[in-house]
């Protein structure tokens, strides 16, 4: 990854210019960059999918925002990428207030990480109070959010994670928690949770929905943001009537709106591990790369 000095983008009709203040890492960047999605992206691509930051120019079809406006959103994935930049264009419609109660720092680790756990535990999930959800990975960038979400929705929460995380991720919202690393994870959960999940987030990926479909209760969801290569055995989830939904999470505005609600309310907060500057990019792509991480690593755009 190289920084470049580039002319500053005017926009379109129907687009904004804005005046990136933060972002952050996800690991949709790591594998962009290692070429996971070669066939869809274009050299030299521009990374970064989380962006807050103030609006500087309007398109002349542009009536929902104004210059000035504080705002935080993800472009659309794949196509138009590029927080990891001074300033972005993006469509209108796809961007939302930020949060009155958050500086852009602590906005920009929302939108991906936290509109994805929306997507699939309301969305998809159709989260209620009373529910049973099992969130893996529930220290993850994806997962400190479910688990808040959650919470929030009065459902139950479990997790798995490692044991240097129990602390943590209790303190976002899990009743229950299984070190992953521990032999005969989901026997235990099965044994301390007869009548089964009726939601259940899977962020990690290998074998997990197999696994997990023998720990459904009826009509159950199994909800993945993981991209399946191998194949999984799903006959478990024949007899208790499962379902199973695949995540490549959407672009959508009234969703962040409903997030910066939840914000504001005191019902969602940003989680933040690191805080780094535009020039330590690779390094946090490292950190990412790494593992083990406990929230979101924010970048600053000077």
């Amino acid at each position: 990854m190289r920084l470049k000095t580039a002319p500053t983008p005017t926009p379109n009709d129907d687009e904004v210019l804005v005046r990136v203040h933060a972002t952050s890492v996800n690991p949709v960047d790591i594998q962009t960059r290692r070429g996971d999605y070669a066939s869809e992206i274009k050299l030299p691509a521009r990374l970064g999918v989380d962006i807050s930051g103030v609006v500087e120019n309007v398109g002349s079809n542009v009536e929902n925002l104004s210059i000035g406006d504080e705002v935080f959103y993800v472009p659309r994935l794949l196509q138009n990428e590029g927080g990891y930049a001074s300033h972005h264009v993006e469509k209108a419609c796809l961007l939302a207030k930020k949060p009155k109660n958050l500086s852009h720092l602590e906005s920009a680790a929302l939108p991906l990480a936290c509109g994805t756990a929306w997507e699939c535990l309301v969305e998809r999930g159709r989260i209620q109070a009373g529910d049973k959800v099992l969130i893996h990975g529930g220290a993850g960038g994806v997962g400190v959010y479910a688990l808040q979400i959650a919470r929030m929705f009065g459902a139950y929460a479990i997790t798995t994670c490692s044991e240097g995380s129990i602390d943590f991720v209790k303190s976002l919202g899990a009743e229950g928690v299984y070190d992953y690393r521990k032999d005969n994870v989901y026997e235990r959960i099965q044994n301390d949770h007869p009548g089964g999940f009726d939601i259940i987030l899977d962020t990690v990926g290998q074998k997990t929905i197999e696994l997990s479909l023998g720990l459904l209760a009826n009509k159950g969801k199994v909800i993945s943001i993981v991209d399946q290569s191998q194949p999984q055995n799903l006959f478990s989830g024949w007899p208790v009537n499962g379902e199973i939904h695949f995540v490549f999470t959407t672009q959508s505005s009234i969703r962040l709106s409903k997030l910066a609600a939840a914000v504001e309310a005191g019902h969602l907060s940003p989680v933040i591990e690191k805080h780094m500057k535009l020039d330590d990019i690779a390094e946090a792509h490292q950190l990412i790369e790494s593992g083990g991480r406990k929230g979101k690593i924010v970048i600053e755009i000077d």
